[in-house]
């Protein structure tokens, strides 16, 4: 997959992150008479998610008869007019009828909720992976688009001795570390190593060299056979 396509990929599901927790918060909220106001925390990237939890967490409250004002579900007297709540025998057939309706939506709801929260950490995971990726190849092309990448690989491919042990078919592997600073045209700094697998097996060319006046400058360029050996070629001695 293209960098751009990944980036663009990444947006939608950071946008779906973002957003999605927020509208069946809110829903929720409703349902359970508690305010959606505390959705205006999805402004944040994440916190929306971090709501629905609370939200999915809190017990639901019901409305005082009396006062209209919201209650706890399990409350007995009402603590701002002091009007006891109703009871109504929870023997009785229409209250069972309703407890039956009441669970059954429950249950459906419960279902969508859990469904939604899965597909948001999926969503997140995903988002993650894909971020990582694309800093990962556009680290990694940044390296291997500079010159002194490309001319570490041009005095491999030109050394005779390099080219047997490594065979016609050999090829950088793994992720390129150490650091890349460049200025404008005139100034810069390099200083990585990168893997190669030959067949051999795994090989290590080391580089470190820095720019000035337009010119790139070289330290270092070794090649190491082995890792942890010091069996190693400097590539800069024949030029």
């Amino acid at each position: 997959m293209d960098s751009p396509v990944i980036i663009i990929v990444a947006c939608i599901i950071f946008i779906v992150i973002w957003y999605g927790p927020i509208i069946p918060g809110v829903i929720i909220a409703k349902k359970k008479n508690r305010s959606p106001q505390w959705f205006w925390f999805g402004i944040y990237p994440g916190a929306g998610f971090w709501v629905l939890i609370v939200m999915l967490a809190l017990k639901p409250l019901k409305i005082c008869e009396n006062c209209k004002k919201k209650i706890p579900s399990g409350s007995k007297v009402c603590p701002y007019c002091a009007k006891e709540v109703t009871l109504v025998p929870s023997s009785s057939p229409e209250i069972k009828k309703i407890d039956e309706d009441k669970n059954k939506e429950n249950k459906k709801s419960n279902k969508k909720v859990a469904i939604i929260v899965i597909s948001v950490v999926v969503a997140f995971t995903l988002f993650i992976a894909l971020v990582g990726s694309t800093m990962f190849t556009s680290v990694g092309n940044s390296f291997k688009n500079c010159i002194p990448y490309k001319h570490s690989i041009e005095l491999i491919e030109n050394n005779e001795e390099i080219r047997n042990y490594l065979g016609d078919d050999f090829e950088q592997t793994g992720m390129i570390s150490g650091s890349l600073n460049i200025s404008g045209n005139s100034s810069g700094e390099a200083d990585f190593s990168y893997k190669i697998k030959g067949k051999n097996g795994i090989s290590i060319v080391y580089v470190d060299a820095y720019k000035e006046n337009g010119i790139w400058i070289y330290n270092k360029i070794n090649f190491y056979k082995e890792q942890n050996s010091s069996d190693v070629i400097n590539l800069l001695e024949n030029q």
